[in-house]
């Protein structure tokens, strides 16, 4: 692992995810360029990653993993939410709405940015497989959007769900 600040001051890490983890392990449903395993770029706002891995990465100067950090991929947040349903606890959908928004956002931003790619047979290998990573983003988006929509669809149904035992008609689903 290494430490570095870029060149607006903020402090990243950077370290190996190497073929072989487990992360790794699940080949099929990755972009080709990180089936070898990648570098984690990690601030405290932001984590990105890069493949493929450069063979000199861990000897490289502080300015050129700064450079190598701006090019690798941001990645979306994927915090769990824990539900709580006790009464007096703030609403599970509240820090729902902000991921959702940052998902759909991420999304627009690499599927338009795949859009306006050239046609395919005109890309070098490097600008295909940017192609790909950018796919494979808008694959993590789109996974994340389709989770939190349906979570919040739930949270939904539920707090509109019948009160059990009320003798009223409205209680009744539809």
């Amino acid at each position: 692992m290494r430490q570095f600040r870029d060149e607006s001051g903020v402090e990243w890490q950077v370290f190996l995810t190497p073929r072989g983890s487990d992360a790794v392990s699940r080949e099929h449903a990755l972009p080709e360029a990180f089936r070898e395993g990648w570098l984690v770029f990690e601030s405290a706002q932001q984590k990105r990653r890069l493949a493929p891995v450069p063979p000199d990465w861990e000897s490289l100067p502080d300015d050129a993993l700064a450079d190598l950090c701006a090019k690798a991929s941001p990645q979306l947040p994927r915090s769990k939410v824990s539900v709580d349903t006790k009464a007096g606890s703030p609403s599970p959908t509240e820090p729902l709405r902000p991921r959702l928004r940052e998902a759909e956002q991420q999304l627009d931003r690499t599927l338009a940015e795949v859009c306006e790619t050239p046609n395919p047979s005109e890309l070098d290998t490097g600008e295909l497989i940017r192609v790909e990573e950018n796919l494979a983003l808008a694959t993590e988006a789109a996974k994340e959007a389709v989770s939190l929509r349906r979570k919040l669809k739930a949270d939904r149904d539920k707090s509109v769900a019948p009160v059990s035992g009320s003798a009223s008609g409205e209680d009744r689903p539809r």
